[in-house]
């Protein structure tokens, strides 16, 4: 039409003028038809592309500020919306993520970055992520190697824990180092002592007993550090044969074959032979973040000051699920009391010196406080449906922001201290990802 022409001349001559870039027919007719011919939401939508290909990341939103969250796209991109939202809402720990220079030789790479910021630029200014937004964010995730397909070439439901990782790894995080020893009856080996590394932190619910204690979340994470059984570790052990002979008699002398008793000679032999054993696996963490996975591959893109050790990201994943032999997923439906705060000093590596505040001297205790949770609902994390809180907390005042990209026209909600026991119920029924982030501070600044 001759108003739709007008829109697009309009919005050819904003871009050349504002952003010195040539926009073909094709990609001002997809801009203005993914914004409903709206000539002011296209030029936003301009200026939010333009920011986000030269690398500029908003800052989290401020208190009270109203957030519009994401559309879900074709109902099947909630695991996306709700990681996303849950990581970058108003945590910043993952923000250099988005923010550091990609090789040149990785274009997928680059291209995914992109279109990771322009979707929280917009998440964070308050705006609605569109559906063609997120559509083309799973684009470039599919050509970063994310597979989002089914055999019949249709977007479909995947699990958020494996997203997670998929986006660590692509855009290199640091990892976090584990002191791990192992404690058997074999011969020790250099392996018993050793430091392991991983992004993530992986959690099994306790299989079902007859207590009627309700399960902890800070007792699954002490079972994990300090009560763990490792089956099958192959190690050497020593084994002492003892062999008697008896000296053979003189082939002279008759007597030595008949009226004297001869006299046995006793010695022992050692062997060495590797078997498989139980071993006691007790884990400490090392309190910064390692540039140096434990295969010695070192991450060269990051810059290290770019995660301070003072706030790290615990990333928690409880496992919820177990694969049956006949393929299927089976949902462990037992609530978990989650707590807001967790002590950490008591999962540090004894060796690691006790951190001091620089004003007081005092000795400072770690505390590892709840940032964001992503929950799932369903039987399987390929199906069902996900949805997102995430935590702040100002001068005392406590505020939770629930996402849920197909709760229409309210997608993302505001709870305040009233709703606290319903939002804790829900994270220990349906809680998967948990965020804690270190918090180093001392007592003298609370």
């Amino acid at each position: 039409t001759r108003d739709q022409e007008s829109a697009m001349s309009s919005l050819s001559e904003y871009a050349s003028r504002n952003f010195e870039v040539q926009l073909e027919g094709d990609g001002l007719r997809t801009l203005l038809d993914d914004n409903g011919w709206n000539l002011k939401r296209a030029m936003a939508e301009l200026d939010d592309r333009e920011e986000a290909y030269h690398g500029l990341l908003h800052g989290p939103p401020a208190a009270g500020q109203t957030l519009l969250g994401c559309q879900n796209d074709g109902g099947t991109s909630c695991y996306i919306d709700s990681l996303l939202f849950a990581m970058y809402t108003s945590l910043t720990a993952f923000d250099p993520l988005l923010t550091y220079d990609t090789s040149s030789d990785q274009p997928e790479k680059g291209d995914l970055q992109v279109s990771l910021r322009l979707f929280v630029n917009i998440m964070r200014k308050g705006d609605l992520v569109k559906k063609h937004v997120v559509r083309s964010l799973r684009k470039a995730l599919e050509n970063a190697s994310w597979r989002g397909r089914n055999e019949r070439g249709f977007w479909k439901q995947e699990d958020a824990s494996e997203l997670l990782l998929f986006l660590t790894e692509t855009f290199d995080l640091p990892y976090l180092p584990f002191q791990m020893r192992l404690f058997h009856g074999a011969n020790r080996d250099m392996d018993d002592d050793r430091v392991t590394t991983d992004r993530v932190l992986s959690l099994s619910i306790p299989s079902e007993t007859k207590s009627q204690q309700p399960l902890r979340l800070e007792d699954i994470l002490f079972e994990h550090f300090y009560s763990s059984i490792v089956t099958g570790v192959k190690r050497q052990v020593d084994w002492h044969d003892t062999i008697s002979q008896s000296p053979p008699g003189s082939p002279t002398s008759a007597i030595s074959q008949s009226s004297i008793t001869k006299a046995n000679i006793t010695f022992t032999e050692r062997r060495q032979q590797e078997i498989a054993v139980n071993a006691w696996q007790v884990l400490e963490l090392l309190p910064f973040y390692s540039g140096i996975s434990e295969q010695g591959v070192r991450i060269e893109s990051q810059n290290q000051g770019s995660f301070p050790d003072s706030r790290m990201v615990l990333p928690i994943i409880l496992k919820r699920y177990r694969c049956t032999s006949l393929g299927r997923y089976v949902k462990d439906q037992r609530s978990v009391q989650v707590p807001a705060s967790i002590h950490f000093n008591k999962f540090l590596n004894q060796n690691a010196e006790d951190p001091v505040c620089e004003t007081c001297g005092r000795k400072v205790e770690g505390i590892m406080r709840l940032r964001s949770v992503v929950c799932h609902k369903g039987a399987s994390p390929h199906s069902g449906h996900y949805i997102a809180y995430s935590r702040t907390v100002e001068r005392d005042n406590e505020v939770w922001l629930k996402l849920d990209d197909l709760a229409s026209p309210q997608r993302v909600k505001s709870l305040g201290r009233e709703h606290e026991d319903e939002i804790y119920r829900e994270l220990g029924k349906d809680g998967y990802l948990f965020f804690y982030e270190l918090d180093k501070a001392c007592e003298h600044t609370n």
